[in-house]
This record gives structure tokens, C-alpha cells and sequence, in this order.
């Protein structure tokens, strides 16, 4: 049995913060998991959006659909789980520094990956549906109160409507 791990997700209406057990593997693994669709979150807190600046509704168990998840925030890198798992490869990792349009979100950060950056291969090669993104900043379109920065996150790629280079080869200050 491994640790606990906190996240903060979002979904398209909903703040949720709380702990999950990801299992041996690491979170990124957990959320790609073919096998199964939904995820369980203990201890937490939920919000609409649209109240964000409410308390939160308090929650001992939670069972999420993956598909209906944004992005989920972690507080260290190594809450993703393993850095070869999670960039699958043995290749230096080359930052590139994207803007992401997803699900009501605009996510900035830093993909890594070992060569050029390749949208099509990003989006429609390989199973997975959670891609790590690091250094992130997230901000919901049309509740500007709605922010949230974290060393290391998840979105996921069939919520992303677009994708575009930032220039420059470092963090632009966003």
C-alpha cells in the first residue's frame, strides 16, 4: 500500500481537492489505467466554479469520471510518480513551453519531451490520456478568481481544443 497523495483537480464546474492512492506506480500511471474510468478521492473539498469563493463542501469519499477531468495539480513532481514512467523513454527531456486550451482552462507550462515538439503525435499517438506538464499555471476563461500554480500537473488530451509554442526557449513569465 502506498501514501496518500493531495491533488487539487478541475473538472469543466468543479474545483476538488483532496487525497488519492495512486498505487506502486505513481499517479501518472494510476490515470492512464485503461481498465478503469473513474478514480476515488478521499478527504476532500468540492466547489463550483462559480462559487469559488464560498467555503467548500466537505467530502469523505468522492468517485470521479477520469473523462471528466481537466487537469489535476500535485504539490511536488514526484507526485506523477516515476520520471522514466512518466516521460517513457531514457532521452534527455527538451522543455517546450506550450500555451493549453482545455475544457474552459487556459494551462500554461512546460512539456518535456526528447525531441522536436510534434502536436499530432501528442494528441493521437499512444494510449495515454493524461499528459505531465510542469511548472503549470491554470486559469478557468470565464471565472478570472479561478487560478492555480503547481511544480507539476496532468491534463488531459481529450480535453484540449488547442495547443501553441510560447516563444522562446525558457519560462516566458506567464
Amino acid at each position: 500500500m502506498t501514501r496518500p497523495i493531495s491533488v487539487v483537480l478541475y473538472t469543466p464546474t468543479h474545483n476538488i481537492s483532496g487525497q488519492i492512492v495512486p498505487g506502486t506506480q505513481g499517479l501518472f500511471s494510476y490515470l492512464n489505467l485503461p481498465t478503469e474510468s473513474y478514480i476515488e478521492i478521499d478527504h476532500g473539498e468540492i466547489n463550483p466554479l462559480h462559487q469559488i469563493t464560498q467555503p467548500p463542501e466537505t467530502f469523505p469519499q468522492l468517485w470521479l469520471v477520469k473523462d471528466e477531468i481537466v487537469a489535476v495539480l500535485v504539490e511536488k513532481r514526484g507526485g506523477l510518480g516515476s520520471s522514466s514512467t512518466v516521460r517513457a523513454g531514457y532521452t534527455r527531456p527538451f522543455p517546450h513551453w506550450v500555451r493549453i486550451l482545455a475544457g474552459g482552462y487556459e494551462i500554461r507550462g512546460s512539456l518535456q519531451s526528447g525531441a522536436r515538439f510534434d502536436f499530432a503525435a501528442l494528441m493521437f499517438e499512444g494510449d495515454s490520456n493524461f499528459i505531465p506538464l510542469y511548472d503549470a499555471r491554470l486559469s478557468a476563461i470565464l471565472f478570472p478568481r479561478v487560478q492555480a500554480e503547481a511544480p507539476a500537473m496532468v491534463f488531459n488530451r481529450r480535453m484540449v481544443h488547442a495547443i501553441n509554442l510560447l516563444p522562446g526557449d525558457s519560462d516566458p513569465g506567464m
